[in-house]
């Protein structure tokens, strides 16, 4: 069962919808997924379908100014990580107050910059999130920060990126970014990593699996940035074993 929602964060409206199982249940286990740089709600559709036939609930939106083609409010030049950050736990609130959601049982999924989105407000509420779900992290955000630091005399007012359009404030924040704290989070985390990713390195995403207490590392071979067909298969059996274990 789909529905549409409208939640908001200082004023601006967040879409979304929600997907849930329609087996009569009073509450389900509830994965509130984030899009990648510059996607949408539409692009975790595919994983939501599948999790809801398997008993979970997901809830997915899209991120004020995530994207060119955004349905919730903002600008995407005045997107950052941490506007990010807030609209996921204006996003947490809302899903709280949800009939269908098992409140004791809510997971974070997020792709791309949705993952490191995702781990951030992990860390900043350990005691409402029980457990992680990050496909092809960016936790190298600061370090491609840098190496584009380096093509720029002067950073312009807006660039594109990714086919997007983002602003000085994202260039600057993602600078001085402090993805180490993402570490802090202690409960069990799930990473999916394809090993022809030629945006995030699967190196980073290694690395992220030795830094956390709790992670696990999944590789789907010859999977790049972003999975398709077989592989959102793949990555989904992954992730419903891992719900599995930890509800």
């Amino acid at each position: 069962m789909m529905n549409e929602f409208i939640c908001s964060r200082g004023g601006m409206k967040i879409y979304g919808r929600s997907y849930v199982p329609d087996t009569g249940a009073k509450n389900y286990p509830t994965v509130i997924m984030c899009h990648g740089f510059n996607g949408s709600y539409a692009g975790n559709v595919k994983y939501a379908d599948i999790l809801a036939r398997n008993g979970f609930a997901c809830v997915m939106f899209d991120f004020c100014g995530g994207s060119l083609r955004s349905r919730s409010d903002g600008d995407m030049t005045d997107m950052t990580v941490s506007s990010e950050v807030d609209d996921l736990k204006s996003v947490i609130a809302y899903t709280g107050e949800l009939e269908f959601a098992d409140t004791k049982n809510i997971f974070l999924m997020g792709k791309s910059q949705g993952g490191a989105v995702a781990a951030l407000t992990a860390a900043d509420m350990p005691d409402r999130i029980k457990g992680l779900m990050l496909l092809y992290p960016a936790f190298m955000i600061p370090a491609a920060a840098r190496r584009m630091k380096e093509k720029f005399d002067v950073v312009p007012e807006t660039y594109e990126m990714l086919g997007g359009v983002v602003g000085r404030s994202y260039f600057y924040e993602a600078l001085g970014l402090d993805m180490s704290k993402c570490f802090t989070y202690g409960k069990n985390v799930l990473i999916i990593q394809g090993d022809s990713d030629d945006i995030v390195p699967l190196v980073s995403s290694k690395r992220a699996a030795m830094k956390y207490p709790s992670a696990e590392l999944r590789v789907i071979e010859g999977a790049g940035h972003g999975f398709k067909g077989e592989t959102v298969k793949k990555a989904c059996a992954m992730m419903i074993d891992f719900l599995k274990r930890n509800t």
